[in-house]
């Protein structure tokens, strides 16, 4: 295969990191038309931190503290939210530029290398999690930084260097890499951390998995060192409580339908095609471990929201990289070339729409209507450069259940088979669900708890997934919440009040956080019912 001279292929890429970076950082701030819910989420936790929180230690998230970090740094270093955002992209772009150009240049021919680096540095830039459909956001962020960290590393161990072998080099990357999947989501390192392992012990031997292991203790006990030993206790103690809800054990389709549903198995022959011709060239442990790398791909899609495999923009790099010569193999009687060729285009066709939106998101998000967009945030609160679209900010569409009301559609409740309508403390819940207006919400019950006179520093529990009132209230957070609500009951020792929105921003978990709350043994006392909310005082 022809190679690309370092410094050409150096300059090409760095020129598209610049272009691909700048629209986003030229903008001014952060415009998103997307997943407003997700982005309040975020400024949430980024606000515990500059408050002096730290994940998992004094509010609840499974996400791993890395997520968090690269924005919170740039927040404290004098940037608002927005920017610091962008800035947090810019900065994990970065620090993964030489690996990516190492691992292209070592590896790769030339229009496989500019593939492999142009969609791996894009999605550590872009400005949309995915799907053919997804406007744009920063929700998600997280799984596009660790689609890139594992596309790296998935080059590193699975593609032969073309020259020379630098397996201590190679293996403390790799470790680096996969300790940073395992302070970003918790989700890949299972998935991907053995099947890395195994690949790396075929192709360093003992030598480089030891290099990968002692980077990874590296990493891990800077971070006890930061943060302290009780750090990864809370952090498996927050994935443990996750694992064991009922309100969020997956967040989409279900793992039958990721694996052969008809929207996926397209996706998943070619998985399979990779693993079996990786499995027919290369040694014994290489092709076990390629083998794995099919449920592991298929769980981490199943586990992330819009369930994008956007591991199909891997496999060209893996298949073309790996091929055999024509006429040296055949598969199931085909030439393995073939397969591999046509595999490939397979996956690049499957994944197309994403790539087309991912691609294009920085792009859409400089050539906005600026006049059509809003603060997310009050003035009073700062960071007035991150922005939601007016419309959605303010359009009160809410999906309701008709036939859990009192009136002529009541009679039609006990035929259809929905849940009872939950009632706590005597209070009666519709189902009742926004499915737009997030400012809106925010800002009509903050507006509303600002008028109950609740004593100075009073904290709020809500019985919601976004507890983001805080913004928009003179109120608190409780010590251990969560941010965005996973199960039981977190914070709730910690409360003064709790508050149940009459429509909420998701009724599904409102109703099982209420069913939580009657079980939990607490006393509590209505203080306030009106169309909006009900708030409820926690007796000691």
């Amino acid at each position: 295969m022809s190679r690309l001279e370092p410094f050409l292929f150096t300059v090409i890429f760095a020129l598209f990191a610049v272009a691909y970076a700048a629209p986003s950082w030229l903008a001014g701030g952060l415009y998103l038309d997307t997943h407003e819910g997700d982005s309040y989420h975020l400024l949430d936790i980024l606000t515990h931190m500059s408050r002096g929180d730290s994940p998992h230690l004094d509010f609840m998230t499974p996400l791993g503290a890395l997520s968090f970090w690269p924005i919170h740094w740039f927040m404290q270093a004098g940037q608002s939210a927005g920017m610091a955002m962008i800035c947090a992209q810019i900065l994990v772009a970065a620090c993964l530029f030489p690996i990516i150009v190492y691992a292209a240049l070592t590896r790769l021919s030339r229009g496989l290398g500019l593939y492999f680096a142009m969609v791996t540095l894009g999605l550590t830039l872009a400005l949309s999690y995915g799907t053919a459909h997804s406007g744009v956001g920063i929700s998600m962020h997280y799984n596009r930084w660790a689609w890139s960290i594992t596309f790296i590393v998935l080059v590193l161990v699975f593609v032969p260097a073309k020259k020379f072998q630098r397996p201590v080099l190679e293996g403390f990357v790799v470790g680096g890499l996969i300790a940073a999947l395992a302070l970003l989501k918790i989700t890949y390192f299972v998935a991907l951390a053995p099947v890395a392992g195994l690949a790396l012990w075929q192709m360093h031997g003992a030598k480089g998995l030891y290099a990968g292991v002692a980077c990874g203790a590296l990493v891990a006990g800077c971070v006890t060192v930061l943060e302290g030993p009780a750090f990864w206790l809370a952090y498996l103690n927050d994935l443990r409580l996750v694992a064991n809800n009922d309100i969020r054990p997956f967040v989409g389709t279900t793992f039958d339908q990721i694996m052969a549903g008809p929207s996926f198995v397209g996706g998943t022959l070619v998985a399979l095609a990779a693993a079996l011709v990786i499995r027919a060239t290369q040694p014994t442990v290489a092709g076990i471990a390629a083998l794995l790398l099919v449920p592991g791909f298929l769980y981490i899609t199943y586990q992330n929201f819009g369930n994008d495999p956007q591991w199909l923009l891997f496999m060209p790099v893996l298949l073309l990289a790996l091929r055999p010569e024509i006429g040296v193999l055949k598969l199931f009687g085909m030439d393995a070339h073939r397969v591999a060729m046509v595999s490939a285009i397979a996956a690049l066709a499957l994944i197309f729409p994403s790539l087309f939106n991912v691609a294009l998101s920085p792009i859409k998000h400089a050539s906005f209507d600026k006049t059509r967009f809003i603060p997310m945030l009050p003035e009073t609160v700062g960071h007035q450069d991150i922005f939601i679209r007016r419309d959605r900010a303010y359009m009160m569409t809410a999906q309701i259940y008709r036939d859990q009301e009192d009136g002529p559609w009541a009679q039609y409740e006990a035929q259809v088979g929905r849940s009872p309508v939950p009632y706590f403390e005597g209070v009666r819940f519709p189902y009742c669900e926004w499915r737009a207006g997030s400012r809106a919400l925010l800002e009509t019950l903050g507006d509303d708890l600002s008028k109950a006179d609740l004593p100075k520093g009073s904290r709020l529990f809500t019985a919601d997934l976004l507890a983001a009132y805080w913004f928009f209230a003179p109120v608190a957070p409780p010590q251990g919440g969560a941010p965005w609500y996973y199960g039981q009951l977190s914070g709730l020792d910690n409360t003064d009040y709790v508050m149940v929105p009459k429509c909420a921003f998701t009724a599904g978990v409102r109703n099982v956080i209420l069913g939580e709350l009657s079980q939990s043994g607490q006393r509590f006392t209505l203080v306030r019912d009106n169309d909006l909310l009900a708030l409820f005082r926690v007796e000691r």
